[in-house]
């Protein structure tokens, strides 16, 4: 019975795996379910033993690239421990580009219903909230940051607004909007305290997006 389990979330890690390279490489739409299974060398019956369907199988592929982001933003975290707060907020942003970037290319034309939506935006606020209003609070009390009522609050726009507004994934994204959102947002985090966006890391957050 365990050899069989242990087969079978094998069978499944393949699927994953196989299914995150080409959702990255050919984008959402023009990965089919057939060419996983040619990909992987395993039969359609095989994938669909375990997944319903191509939205399910991206779905868990999101699950698992967000529980690997977890793990690799709290190994950063106390790599960065030395830093001040304010340096440490800097510094998330940098480290996160890569992933919004990759994640972007994955979802490029995927069904972007209510629902799926709604669970990407949860896993980012569950994960990145209590992250981001740690460091905040450390930069009040290294006092590289100047003090602010709501850390937990402030985390959630952060997130919300980089994440999904400034990107571009939900709203319109021309090079434009995305030029006066990234403006805005260092204007609207400096006026409470948040000097964090400074020209390089404008320009570098542009470049990705591009």
């Amino acid at each position: 019975m365990v050899a069989k389990t242990e087969k079978s979330q094998a069978m499944i890690e393949k699927i994953l795996s196989t299914a995150s390279q080409l959702f990255i490489h050919n984008g959402y739409e023009k990965t089919s379910v057939q060419n996983i299974a040619q990909t992987a060398s395993i039969s359609k019956g095989a994938i669909y033993h375990h997944f319903q369907s191509k939205d399910e199988i991206l779905f868990a592929v999101l699950k698992q690239r967000y529980q690997l982001m977890e793990k690799e933003l709290l190994d950063w975290l106390e790599s960065t421990s030395h830093l001040t707060g304010r340096e440490q907020l800097k510094e998330i942003f940098q480290f996160s580009l890569k992933s919004q970037k990759t994640n972007y290319e994955m979802l490029n034309h995927a069904p972007l219903d209510a629902e799926f939506m709604l669970t990407i935006i949860r896993y980012n606020l569950r994960i990145g909230t209590p992250l981001i209003a740690d460091i905040i609070k450390k930069g009040i009390e290294d006092q590289s940051i100047q003090p602010i009522p709501f850390p937990n609050e402030a985390a959630e726009t952060i997130l919300l607004l980089t994440n999904f507004w400034v990107e571009g994934s939900i709203f319109e994204n021309s090079s434009e909007k995305i030029v006066d959102r990234i403006y805005f947002l260092q204007f609207m985090l400096q006026s409470i305290g948040l000097d964090i966006f400074d020209e390089a890391l404008i320009q570098e957050i542009l470049s990705q997006s591009n």
